[in-house]
């Protein structure tokens, strides 16, 4: 395997193809690993429905169309699954497959894992398939739960893809694992080559950088957040500022897009609204955030050895605040339990309680010496090269 840093010009540059689902979460985390291969001299473009075009050029990346968005799924295939039935994934192939013959062939497919759509693609292509773990690993019985091993086995006899019951080809040929094993409901993933890999936040080219909050008065300071798709819980939110109202800290509440504007009306003085600013820019003058557990919004803040108070509203979130309260990293509440009291009282435990932030900080350090993103680029690089080399099945 070459150890040629990532930042030099590689010998023979590749086209890498990222594809995501049209969700900025699943977007985010992305980003940083496409501009460390473009910054390494290879190719690379985005494949994705439009709603994510200006995150996608906005990081300075070229953005290729393919699927459709959430809300055109539905129209356009009535009484279907619009996630993993059968016509919307294959429209997605049939997107991929021209974007490779006309605009972008890959020799390297880099997907998020609830992106069927590629999987297909890269196989049909002879492109090397990575699969970039969002949240714990999803294992193959998920998708006979859901009906996707339907659609897969469909989709692979419309193009003449050798029958597959097992779903294996899914997950060749790397899967990139940015979990740290505490958050992983496997002790070893069923695959048969993991990358690890540090998560790398992405929380845009803001020009000029969002500064970090000023903080003259002493007192603690909590980032109120709900991420980029649970941020209409209007009455969550309501509840996180009522409960820090008439506590001696300072709040910061992120909006988002799409956040009810009476959450801030009437809002305690105690309070900062923004509808953006970049976490990163803020959490390093924090100390704890109150939130819902999402895969990125839990991951910024435990690299930033910030605990955390968690609500989980939905998806993966109550498996990530199990995991966090675990490990002494912060607390958790159903949602129906978060009354104002009980979140007030959350909130002073995590403030008041100096094992949170040790722990929290501990957690940090070992985020930070997981491999970077040269080490990745050239396991990639050295699976583009010859793909039967042997060792690859190993973990790094």
């Amino acid at each position: 395997m070459s150890h040629t840093p990532a930042s030099a010009a590689p010998a023979a540059p590749l086209n890498v193809l990222f594809s995501v689902r049209p969700f900025r979460g699943h977007l985010h985390p992305l980003i940083p690993l496409a501009r460390a291969f473009r910054s390494a001299g290879h190719e690379v473009a985005v494949a994705a429905a439009e709603d994510v075009i200006p995150v996608v050029t906005g990081a300075g990346l070229p953005w290729l169309p393919a699927g459709q968005n959430p809300r055109e799924r539905h129209e356009a295939f009535p009484g279907e699954d619009p996630d993993y039935g059968y016509q919307a994934v294959r429209a997605k192939v049939a997107d991929l497959l021209e974007i490779a013959v006309e605009q972008f062939w890959p020799d390297v497919v880099i997907r998020e894992p609830t992106d069927l759509a590629p999987a297909i693609a890269a196989e049909v292509t002879g492109a090397v398939n990575v699969i970039y773990g969002l949240a714990h690993f999803i294992p193959a019985q998920s998708w006979y739960i859901l009906g996707a091993d339907e659609t897969i086995s469909a989709l692979r006899r419309d193009y003449g893809l050798a029958e597959d019951p097992d779903l294996d080809s899914l997950y060749r040929d790397l899967y990139l694992s940015v979990l740290p094993p505490p958050f992983e409901r496997a002790h070893r993933l069923p695959v048969s080559a993991v990358q690890r890999l540090r998560y790398t936040p992405w929380d845009g080219d803001l020009k000029p950088p969002a500064p970090a909050p000023v903080n003259n008065s002493g007192r603690p300071t909590v980032l109120v957040t709900l991420g980029t798709v649970y941020n209409t819980h209007s009455d969550l939110f309501s509840r996180f500022l009522e409960a820090l109202s008439t506590e001696p800290i300072d709040v910061i509440c992120t909006l988002g897009d799409g956040a009810d504007e009476e959450v801030s009306s009437g809002a305690p003085g105690n309070v900062r609204f923004e509808r953006y600013l970049p976490h990163s820019s803020i959490l390093p003058g924090c100390q704890a955030m109150l939130c819902h557990a999402g895969f990125n919004t839990m991951m910024g803040c435990l690299a930033a050895g910030v605990p955390l108070v968690c609500v989980p509203l939905g998806s993966d979130q109550e498996f990530n605040a199990r995991r966090i309260a675990n490990g002494g990293l912060g607390l958790w509440l159903h949602d129906e339990d978060a009354s104002v009291e009980t979140i007030r009282d959350a909130v002073r435990r995590v403030l008041t309680e100096p094992s949170f932030t040790a722990k929290t900080r501990a957690f940090a350090d070992g985020l930070a010496h997981r491999p970077g993103f040269p080490a990745t680029i050239r396991r990639i690089q050295a699976l583009a090269a010859a793909r039967s080399s042997p060792g690859e099945a190993q973990e790094a």
